[in-house]
């Protein structure tokens, strides 16, 4: 049986690795500089190529307002210098073009209360041009063309909701109505959407554990095409410590026929609820109405009258009571 063959491995000393390591470093520091050169040769030279711009319109026809989407971006064929293209590509989303429309002939179409503008970009280069600067040669511009339809601008008073994320602290609540100062603004916007605008809304807040009244101005929350008065309203949210009440409150009838009487056993329902401390002396049966329908019992006979709570003050909250349904007589 012949012996095994005993692999050896090399083992450098720790001047060889030292040697290698400088080596390595030499090599790697001369392709760096190598694929620099190259870089710096090619974008040397000229190209064609295109360029997606931000663009942002400005100058609209007086009166009127746009109602439909433009592009956000134009399609850009260019010519020029490796560096100068790509200087533009980097920085093009910070620095967008501006196209003021009064600025260029336009073909306008009416219908009714709407105005077609009709752009074609060919006849925006030379003012592209000018904001892109010499360095760069504008061969093309995408879309062919822009299309602006415009409307009549009507002013409406619109409503104003707060949109609120409130988490009350432990036994406080807000039992009083929300103010917004002012609750309703003018909205400038297209005729044919403004009808549709039931409510202008705030930006939402959020906030934990309030224990005390909030007082904030909020921003609103900002629609397309429409144009508002201001930008913010103040919003007021009072919050107090609550407790529990408890109160009896008579049953009455309703719909009864002329000559009839309707008696409920028992003639009182019990009703809890939580309220605000500053007005706990204040609350009294009389705030409250708890009703049975006579006209129930024509459509649908039955032993027992449920009972409805059809009045109650606003500054309350969780509110429950019992009995739901009654017993009853009916009496001549």
């Amino acid at each position: 049986m012949e012996p095994e063959e005993k692999i050896e491995f090399t083992k450098f000393t720790d001047r060889e690795k030292v040697k290698f390591k400088k080596e390595l470093l030499i090599y790697l520091f001369f392709l760096i500089i190598s694929v620099i050169l190259w870089y710096l040769i090619a974008l040397s030279k000229d190209y064609t190529t295109t360029i997606n711009y931000p663009v942002t319109y400005e100058n609209f026809p007086k009166g009127k307002v746009l109602v439909s989407d433009l592009p956000e971006e134009l399609n850009l064929q260019v010519k020029g210098f490796g560096f100068t293209i790509l200087k533009h590509k980097i920085f093009s989303f910070f620095y967008p073009i501006s196209l003021p429309i009064n600025k260029f002939r336009l073909d306008i179409v009416r219908k009714d209360n709407q105005y077609d503008y009709f752009l074609l970009t060919r006849y925006a280069k030379d003012w592209i041009g000018n904001q892109l600067g010499t360095e760069i040669q504008i061969i093309e511009v995408k879309p062919d063309t822009l299309l602006f339809k415009f409307t009549d601008v009507i002013d409406k008073k619109i409503a104003i909701k707060p949109l609120l994320n409130l988490q009350f602290g432990k036994q406080y609540l807000s039992f009083n109505n929300i103010k917004v100062q002012p609750d309703s603004i003018v909205v400038s916007g297209p005729e044919v959407m403004i009808d549709t605008l039931s409510y202008v809304y705030t930006k939402e807040l959020k906030l934990k554990n309030v224990k005390d009244s909030v007082v904030q101005e909020l921003e609103l929350m900002p629609l397309k095409k429409f144009i508002f008065q201001l930008e913010k309203v103040k919003v007021t949210v009072p919050v107090e410590k609550y407790t529990e009440k408890a109160i009896n409150i008579p049953i009455e009838a309703d719909n009864v026929p002329e000559g009839y009487d309707v008696k409920t056993f028992p003639g009182t329902i019990k009703l809890s609820c939580w309220v605000g401390i500053s007005n706990y002396d204040k609350l009294a049966p009389y705030m409250f109405r708890a009703m049975v329908d006579y006209n129930t019992l024509s459509a649908n006979p039955q032993s027992k009258l449920k009972v409805t709570l059809v009045k109650y003050p606003h500054n309350i909250q969780n509110i429950r009571f019992y009995p739901k349904s009654v017993d009853y007589i009916i009496e001549k």
